[in-house]
């Protein structure tokens, strides 16, 4: 069944428990009545040295703790075994159908017991074995002979982890808040509002997976009407329908690894229609960070995400967003707020858990609008310091930095937050004394070069003889100083060491105390800098207004040697600017600020959920290149809605290309890479319609039958959104 390999939140759905299945609870209440051991019974007739009473004859004694190990192994089984024995039996399937049914399950048992309680295969079969007899499980038995170390099947083995996860004691029966995470975990939306058995829980799973009646026939098609498939008809499937370049080996290995040595209607329809195993947006593109991320941070578009409360935060810490967008005000109080949110609880939150599940860096970009007041800024600046200490990273114009400097880029600032911000005026600063040589036109001696300088990061050192500056002689110390006293910050030149190479230094800055507009203590600190500029440097920052992206002159080019802000609000939409998202996109604008609003939060998701979701996305010429036209029909909706045909659909567009919906089928045209669709679809069940969005570039969808993921409409902004897998076919 389905691999069930990420977070969810079950959905509160009426739908009542797991009768309504074609089968009924066989439980009775002596399951917890077997206290004792099994293993010793065996020990003799299989040989197996690890016995919990002493084998005189291998003259081995095991530890305490491999005791217990195996005692807990044997209570993790016991609390599984009889429930899934009684599930399967009473099935409306073949005899057959269950034995394959009970292989697979049983499979998957021993790979998790194994990787659980590192104990070895030999070891948990004569365990099964002891158990299935005492217990009398026939279909268990008889399944253990068939045994393979590492087989298992996705469903199952997610089940079986979430059961060992949410029942420590290993009990029969768990407490309802226990059964409802392991459903949780599983993508099931049935609520549990009593304790649970095992078996109770393959009741849920099974029901679930068994409403996608189109996914059953598509077994049925491919098994020739057969109750299980082979692996040269999965190998069919996948190469003919799914399009999937597999060779026979790799058939094999997924027959095994995947299905647990077998398929059968139950396994495959999860699988197949489940969207954490067969999701339609590749999941090359989605599930690892697959870019490099050691290019100049100017190449890279970065998430972004407005706090306005504090769910905000939570929801950006949860999404991975990587720049915090903070319109920062000082409340009647004495209270820095950003919203309705605390700036300390922003900061508090980036430190506890900004880096868990992503290292790259986040960016705070504060009030990119209208400048704070300078006293504000000084106490932004204490409190930052103050909270993230030396997680701020050192803003690159204070050493001089070039375009092409390694610490420039994501991948070498992990771990560190960087601030955007308005800053003082800076005064070049190069870093190193020299003194005049005994006669004019002989250059200079480089008598003191201070450390984390411009000078000493271009490679100037103490003793060096400089002869010459941007190719011409260096007459003496006061020539070069009048020189240099020409250069602005960010500027580059060059001095020549005697009978060497050149060096290349970049100018750097320091703060000039005189200036009172801005805080020297938040300048100080500040890494991106907003900045209108004629002349940007690598650090400057312009801001682009969403009223100009159509009439700007900024191109894709320009954005390579330093950034772009643009804030889009869903108010900016008009007959001039329908899609200011896609707009800015193409012109290659780093940071796209968007409202939190039901229009603009989709595209984020799904543009964004490229290059592994880690936060940024590197901007290629690839992004250009038109993508061949394809096509999606919606087959059914969500298993939470009994899998209903679609009422209505809607696509909106973001970037190149363009949609033609015809009924439940969705034609693309002239995509690329960086074109985001954003489809709401509309199912009716019992008399109510509900819809749900889903965001995504076409070029990442892969054809076949695939499960689309979305989220419930009107929950863009929840904490944490139940995803919700829309079957279709591709093409």
């Amino acid at each position: 069944m389905g691999c069930l390999n990420s977070k969810s939140v079950a959905e509160k759905s009426m739908t009542s428990g797991p009768q309504g299945f074609g089968y009924r609870s066989k439980s009775s209440n002596n399951h917890n009545n077997e206290e004792r051991g099994v293993v010793s019974k065996y020990n003799a007739a299989k040989g197996w040295g690890g016995s919990f009473d002493n084998d005189e004859r291998t003259g081995k004694v095991e530890s305490d703790t491999n005791k217990a190990t195996q005692a807990s192994a044997e209570r993790f089984l016991r609390s599984i075994l009889e429930g899934a024995e009684l599930f399967f039996s009473g099935l409306p399937d073949s005899q057959e159908v269950k034995q394959l049914i009970a292989l697979t399950f049983t499979n998957s048992c021993a790979e998790v017991t194994r990787t659980k309680f590192r104990l070895k295969l030999d070891v948990i079969t004569v365990l099964l074995t002891s158990l299935a007899r005492q217990l009398k499980l026939p279909l268990i038995e008889e399944s253990v002979p068939q045994v393979e170390e590492r087989a298992m099947d996705d469903g199952f083995s997610r089940i079986l982890l979430a059961w060992f996860s949410n029942n420590p004691s290993f009990g029969k029966r768990i407490p309802a808040t226990a059964g409802q995470a392991v459903l949780n975990t599983l993508y099931i939306r049935y609520v549990v509002n009593k304790s649970v058995s095992f078996e109770d829980i393959l009741a849920y799973q099974f029901r679930w997976v068994s409403s996608n009646n189109a996914a059953i026939e598509v077994f049925n098609k491919f098994a020739d009407g057969n109750g299980s498939m082979t692996s040269e008809q999965l190998g069919k499937f996948l190469r003919d329908v799914q399009r999937s370049e597999v060779t026979d080996r790799q058939i094999v290995e997924k027959f095994k690894y995947c299905f647990g040595g077998g398929i059968h209607k139950y396994n495959f329809i999860s699988y197949n229609g489940s969207v954490l195993t067969n999701n339609a947006i590749d999941p090359a593109r989605t599930s690892d960070v697959w870019q490099d991320m050691t290019q100049s941070f100017t190449h890279y578009m970065v998430s972004c995400v407005r706090i306005e409360t504090e769910e905000d935060l939570k929801r950006a810490t949860a999404d991975g967003t990587r720049a915090l967008v903070l319109n920062i005000n000082k409340a009647a109080n004495g209270k820095l707020m950003v919203g309705s949110c605390e700036l300390q609880t922003i900061l508090e939150g980036v430190k506890k858990n900004g880096f868990v599940t992503n290292t790259y860096p986040i960016v705070l970009c504060l009030s990119p609008g209208t400048p704070m007041p300078a006293p504000v800024q000084d106490e932004v600046a204490k409190m930052i310091n103050d909270i993230l200490e030396s997680s701020v990273a050192e803003g690159l114009m204070f050493e001089g930095a070039m375009i092409n400097d390694p610490k420039f880029s994501p991948g070498a600032l992990r771990n560190k937050v960087l601030v955007m911000s308005h800053q003082g005026r800076l005064k070049p600063f190069i870093g190193f004394l020299v003194a005049d040589m005994n006669k004019d036109g002989l250059g200079v001696r480089v008598t003191d070069v201070m450390e984390g300088t411009p000078a000493s990061k271009g490679g100037v050192l103490k003793d060096d003889w400089l002869t010459h500056i941007n190719g011409t002689p260096i007459k003496n110390k006061q020539h070069l100083r009048e020189t240099l006293a020409r250069l602005n910050v960010g500027d580059e030149f060059t001095v020549r060491r005697e009978n060497l190479h050149d060096v290349k230094v970049v100018v750097g800055g320091a703060i000039d105390p005189q200036d009172t507009t801005a805080s020297a203590s938040l300048s100080s600190i500040t890494f991106f800098k907003y900045s209108d500029s004629n002349d940007p440097k690598p650090w400057d920052t312009e801001r682009i207004p969403a009223s100009s992206l159509a009439t700007t002159n900024l191109t894709r080019k320009d954005l390579l040697t330093h950034f772009a802000f643009c804030t889009v609000n869903s108010s900016d939409v008009s007959a001039k600017l329908p899609d200011a998202e896609g707009k800015a996109t193409s012109l290659g604008i780093q940071f796209v600020d968007v409202d939190n609003s039901e229009r603009c939060l989709p595209w984020t998701r799904g543009r964004f959920s490229d290059n592994g979701r880690c936060g940024y996305i590197l901007k290629t010429d690839i992004d250009s290149a038109k993508s061949p036209e394809l096509s999606f029909s919606v087959i059914g909706g969500p298993r939470v809605l009994n899998c209903s045909p679609l009422k209505s659909m809607n696509v909106t567009m973001h970037g190149a290309g363009s949609a033609r919906v015809n009924g439940g089928q969705v034609f693309f045209t002239d995509c690329n890479q960086a074109t985001i669709a954003v489809v709401q679809m509309t199912f009716e069940a019992n008399g109510a319609e509900r819809t749900f969005t889903s965001a995504f570039c076409p070029s990442f969808l892969r054809p076949g039958y695939r499960a689309l993921p979305s989220i419930p409409f009107s929950e863009e902004r929840a904490l944490k959104k139940q995803i919700h897998g829309i079957y279709c076919f591709i093409r």
